[in-house]
């Protein structure tokens, strides 16, 4: 990818903008004025400005077809302020799909259809999560009813927010809790009500390992599959060759080791079968600790 560094620095949102713009002509081939018009609600004579000032430092990197009502890729286009990594599109597609609803529409054109399954947003109180969100920003605890599985009934708990997490499943809460005087995850969508509590955490964010703490999970093809079998699977997760082996290595926050291997079947007791479990964990000893409990995430 290439860099801006040679060239002065544009505006935040002027970067913002041109690197849409390189995302959408990396990956559809065409943008239109009033698409990034729609999307960053702005003129389309700001837009016609914005290329101007591309063109200016990037000669020959855009072309305006009159007959597409667009730009196309010019000869010497390469991204400068996006980058050619397919997740940064697909991250653009997903979000449309997240939000089931017309308000992302312009992001991605409409030009591809996307289905996903339902936003881990479901089941979340608007109430508790704005309670939530104001708590981190605030640096205040909360008291707050629980709904946990393993009770047998509501609790109330004292929580002391810092951060949110998503597991690709569910969202959580990182949280000091005075109740077990730990630093835990909890649901946010167990959580059914939420006051505000004044104060300061009696233990502060930065004592939260789980959280601070990062490991590399080091993922692998099940050995018992062939060598064919293998590199499709290497090239299904983006894994690398290591010596002869391939191998997918992930940085996780400690907290998040137990969700994702849950996610890939990784925390599975062995011997597990190549036909259910496509991956295993090379070093499952060292992340063993920091697996989920039994049952659902």
């Amino acid at each position: 990818m290439g860099t801006v560094s040679a060239i002065s620095q544009p505006a935040f949102a002027l970067e913002e903008r041109l690197r849409f713009v390189e995302v959408v002509l990396l990956w559809e081939g065409l943008v239109r004025r009033q698409r990034v018009s729609d999307v960053f609600r702005i003129a389309p004579n700001h837009v016609s400005r914005d290329m101007r000032y591309y063109l200016e430092r990037f000669p020959d990197a855009i072309d305006f077809r009159p007959e597409l009502r667009g730009y196309v890729a010019g000869p010497n286009f390469k991204p400068r302020f996006a980058s050619d990594d397919p997740g940064e599109y697909l991250g653009l597609l997903q979000a449309r799909a997240d939000s089931q609803g017309a308000a992302l529409l312009p992001l991605t054109g409409g030009t591809v259809e996307v289905g996903g399954l339902p936003s881990p947003a479901m089941g979340i109180d608007k109430t508790v999560l704005k309670q939530l969100v104001r708590a981190i920003h605030q640096g205040h605890g909360l008291a707050v009813t629980y709904l946990g599985m393993r009770a047998e009934g509501p609790s109330t708990r004292t929580l002391w927010p810092h951060a949110l997490l998503n597991t690709g499943l569910r969202w959580y809460v990182r949280a000091y809790d005075s109740d077990s005087a730990s630093f835990r995850s909890f649901v946010i969508a167990r959580i059914s009500a939420a006051g505000k509590r004044d104060g300061s955490s009696p233990v502060p964010p930065s004592d939260d390992a789980g959280w601070h703490k990062h490991m590399t999970a080091h993922v692998v093809p099940h050995p018992k599959l062939n060598a064919h079998q293998q590199s499709v699977i290497a090239r299904e997760f983006g894994m690398k060759r290591v010596g002869k082996q391939w191998v997918w290595s992930v940085e996780l926050r400690q907290c998040l080791v137990g969700h994702f291997a849950r996610r890939y079947g990784l925390d599975a007791k062995p011997p597990v079968s190549p036909s259910s479990h496509w991956v295993v964990l090379r070093n499952r000893a060292e992340l063993r600790p920091y697996f989920l409990p039994g049952g659902n995430e």
